[in-house]
C-alpha cells in the first residue's frame, strides 16, 4: 500500500539513523510497526484503493517521537544535493554504507564526496558515465580524480565527445540540467 520498494527505503534509512542517534526514538520504525499502522489505517476502510490513498509511508512518520523525523531527515536525507544543483535518492540497505548513483560530471567542482550521518558516514558513489552505466565505484573522490580520472575521460571523451571532460574536474563547473528528453 506504498510505492514499491517505499516501505523497504524508509525502514532502512530509520534503521540508519537509528545506528546514529540512539535514543532518540526512530528504532520505532520496524516492520511490526508497518503492521500495527497498516491495520490502523484499515478502519473505515472499505477498499484497496482508499487505502492506498491513506499514505501508509506518513501515518507511520507521524508515529515517530518529537524530532525524530527530523533526526531522521538530518541524519539519513532522502536526497543529497551536489555541488551543480542535481539531488541524486540516496539509497539505504541494511549492512551497507549508503550509496547514490550520478554522471560523473555532476561531481565536477568537488573535491570530497558527500557524507552523511552529521558528516560522520562517506557516501559511496556510483558514478556514471553518459551511458548511465557504472564507470568507478568510490568513497574517496579526491583520489579518483588523482589516480582514474584521466585514464577515464581519456576512454570517454572518445566514445562521447559531446560531452565536457575538463583536464582538472576539482575546477570545471558542473553541466546545468535541462528538461529530461523523452
Amino acid at each position: 500500500f506504498a510505492d514499491a520498494g517505499a516501505l523497504d527505503t524508509l525502514l532502512a534509512r530509520a534503521a540508519f539513523a537509528a545506528v546514529h542517534a540512539p535514543g532518540v526514538g526512530l528504532d520505532a520504525l520496524d516492520e511490526a510497526s508497518a503492521v500495527r499502522v497498516l491495520e490502523g489505517l484499515c478502519v473505515g476502510r472499505a477498499s484497496f484503493r482508499e487505502l492506498r490513498e491513506a499514505d501508509l509511508l506518513g501515518a507511520m512518520l507521524a508515529t515517530l517521537p518529537p524530532g525524530a523525523r527530523a533526526s531522521l531527515e538530518a541524519l539519513a536525507p532522502e536526497r543529497l544535493r551536489l555541488h551543480g544543483g542535481f539531488a541524486p535518492r540516496v539509497a539505504y540497505a541494511a549492512g551497507r554504507p549508503p550509496w547514490i548513483e550520478a554522471p560523473l560530471q555532476d561531481f565536477f567542482g568537488q573535491t570530497d564526496g558527500p557524507r552523511v550521518a552529521g558528516g560522520r558516514v562517506a557516501v559511496t558513489l556510483h558514478l556514471l558515465g553518459p551511458n548511465r552505466r557504472p564507470v568507478q565505484v568510490t568513497t574517496d573522490l579526491a583520489g579518483f580524480w588523482d589516480r582514474h580520472y584521466a585514464a577515464v575521460r581519456r576512454e570517454l571523451s572518445r566514445r562521447y565527445p559531446r560531452h565536457a571532460w575538463p583536464d582538472d574536474p576539482r575546477t570545471a563547473t558542473p553541466p546545468t540540467r535541462g528538461p529530461r528528453r523523452r
